[in-house]
């Protein structure tokens, strides 16, 4: 498809960023633009992508305006390569496949698309490498670049924007890339527009044509390989044994009058014969300027417009031409109504999601260092508390050993959940820009993909302590599963809160570190006596109800605790063992601690906290923290 923008003008706070812009990028080609930093590139890339409002000026594809319909057509890669580190490229372009093409293809024919781009891009040794970053080795800085690419490719836009697609490249990688764009956009006729920063001089002369601009304005645009001519005529000439790349930022650098002067030729070649059809105005058009059509427009709004002759001529061809726009807005929309507005269906994106996010927080969830971790800990408390008798004197050895479990498994899902959002947040803000998938499947993925990591931890533990120590039987240990289990889960629900209203790992550790303590000491291990006045804080804390829970399954219908040998009456602190009695029984050790609820009184609060903090983290990520 044929891209035309003309006169394009962008405002950001109030500062012009592009001031008429204008150009044409072919099927088959590739368009370079170039300016020194800070001239305006990325601004027009992310205009031409309608990710950015254009103040005035016309974009159409093949002479039809740019709408979110026709938008779905072109892709942008951008500069920076995000994505998951723990996945491999093969598990990475099977996923992208098999969410962005649509539910009509059959698993086999999207996995046959994803074969032929990394054919075509040369991809195929690196395919079971993981993708890494800083921390994990994986594919070289080409690999990533191009994989970046085919993410792209797989939809198979008629138009393919790059953000300087050799950032951060040699010379020999770059060049290899930009051969490879320039082969895949001549066989399959693709448009390609690349922003980049002084290319060598073989890489310059692969663009077909060349847009240069600075500080907002055109200061060429046409074949790259006239450049030369332009500057000649612009009477500075370049010296031959000059990178034409480097040649043209530093004049543009150089001064205000030599900047000018180029400026000055850029304008006068658009009255040249050969400046392109698509560009050319005569009489009342001319002096026509239209805002952008906006996606949810019908009709172009006229923003400006000179008197010219007579203005009952202007009214006539300012009216004729609204009504043609209309009909064509009419006719998109039409057509656009009739295209899913996601590539695939809920169900679809649900499962991949799900699988991709398993794979991905697997190898953190179940780390070496988590599974070290574990097993210490299982060993310590094993050795410490081996056996625990059922007496008096330990029964606070006892309670010591169920707060320390729930207390372990809530904190530790919520600190795994925490960093979870903040860390994954530039991959999911790319991919929510690009319309990959709904919030919704995201999210509801998320929640749910994580779950068996989640909950197979605890169960390891919980078998290996809770036999070791000698709590009350085997009724009693599915019913601390169950409850650790629900435990957990709204730790994680609390931690996905936290890290979905922080969207900053230092901010969101720091917030979590301040709730834990909290719900320590307000948990009703350290403290049982509390200020009257912070008395009712205690029932925000989610551990002060599974830890009374806890209590409850190990003392009721449990075995009673025998009385303290050689006490006094005085010292002790139940009234059986005070009158002579040699055991405690259960319900008279739970009234003395204050477990005066049934079971699920306990529960039920747990799963309020799991229904809020998820439900406030959806619409969290809905409506605040959206993708820029």
């Amino acid at each position: 498809m044929e891209l035309v923008f003309n006169d394009l003008c962008v405002h950001a706070d109030k500062k012009q960023i592009l001031n008429d812009v204008s150009g044409v990028a072919y099927p088959g080609q590739l368009l370079a633009i170039m300016g020194p930093s800070g001239a305006g590139k990325t601004t027009l890339l992310n205009a031409i992508a309608g990710r950015l409002p254009v103040t005035s000026g016309e974009i159409s594809l093949d002479g039809v305006p740019v709408n979110k319909a026709a938008r779905r057509k072109i892709c942008y890669v951008l500069q920076q390569d995000i994505f998951f580190p723990n996945l491999t490229l093969h598990e990475t372009l099977n996923f992208t496949a098999m969410i962005r093409l649509p539910d009509s293809m059959s698993r086999t024919e999207k996995l046959k698309k994803v074969d032929d781009i990394v054919e075509a891009l040369d991809l195929t040794k690196c395919l079971d490498t993981v993708i890494g970053d800083m921390w994990i080795r994986g594919l070289s800085g080409g690999e990533k670049k191009r994989a970046n690419i085919a993410c792209e490719l797989i939809t198979d836009p008629t138009m393919i924007l790059l953000d300087e697609p050799t950032s951060g490249l040699d010379y020999s990688t770059a060049y290899s890339l930009i051969q490879t764009l320039k082969v895949y956009a001549k066989v399959h006729m693709k448009t390609v527009i690349a922003t980049i920063h002084q290319p060598s001089s073989y890489i310059f002369y692969q663009f077909d044509t060349l847009l240069l601009i600075s500080e907002g304005q055109l200061a060429y645009y046409g074949a790259t390989n006239k450049v030369t001519e332009f500057f000649v005529r612009a009477e500075i000439p370049m010296d031959s044994h000059y990178n034409p790349a480097d040649y043209m930022l530093e004049k543009l650098k150089e001064d205000e009058k030599t900047r000018q002067k180029i400026i000055s030729t850029a304008y006068e070649m658009r009255k040249d014969d050969d400046w392109p059809k698509e560009l050319q105005k005569t009489g009342a058009e001319s002096n026509i300027k239209t805002t952008e059509r906006s996606d949810k427009g019908n009709t172009n709004v006229l923003k400006k417009y000179k008197k010219i002759g007579s203005q009952d001529k202007v009214n006539d061809e300012v009216r004729v031409s609204l009504v043609n726009l209309d009909e064509d807005d009419q006719e998109v929309e039409r057509d656009s109504k009739k295209t899913a507005k996601w590539p695939s269906g809920f169900i679809t994106q649900y499962t991949q999601i799900t699988i991709r996010t398993f794979r991905n927080s697997k190898s953190l969830i179940f780390s070496k260092l988590k599974m070290i971790e574990t097993i210490i800990l299982c060993v310590l408390i094993s050795l410490i508390w081996f056996q625990l008798p059922r007496v008096e004197e330990t029964l606070r050895d006892r309670m010591g050993v169920i707060f320390y479990m729930s207390m372990h498994w809530g904190f530790t899902p919520l600190f795994d959940t925490v960093t979870s959002f903040p860390s994954e947040r530039i991959v999911i803000n790319k991919e929510r820009s690009s319309g990959w998938y709904r919030l919704s499947s995201y999210y509801l993925a998320k929640m749910t993909s994580e779950l068996p990591l989640i909950l197979l931890q605890p169960i390891f533990f919980i078998t290996i302590v809770y036999w070791s120590v000698g709590l009350n039987g085997v009724t009693a240990f599915f019913a601390t599963l169950g409850t650790i289990f629900i435990h957990s889960i709204t730790g994680q629900s609390i931690g996905l809160f936290l890290g979905i209203a922080c969207m900053d790992i230092r901010k969101a550790m720091t917030i979590a570190t301040v709730f834990i303590m909290a719900f320590m000491l307000l948990g009703g291990f350290y403290t049982r006596h509390l200020p009257s006045w912070l008395f009712w804080v205690k029932y925000l804390s989610f551990l002060h109800y599974t830890y009374h829970a806890l209590m409850l399954i190990e003392f009721q219908d449990g075995p009673q605790v025998q009385c303290a040998v050689q006490t006094s009456i005085s010292e002790s602190q139940f009234y059986s063992c005070a009158n002579n009695a040699t055991h405690i029984p259960s319900a008279e050790v739970l009234q003395h601690y204050g477990i005066t609820w049934s079971y699920w009184q306990y529960i039920c609060p747990l799963f309020i906290f799991i229904v809020v903090f998820r439900l406030a983290g959806y619409l969290t990520l809905r409506f605040i923290q959206k993708p820029h």
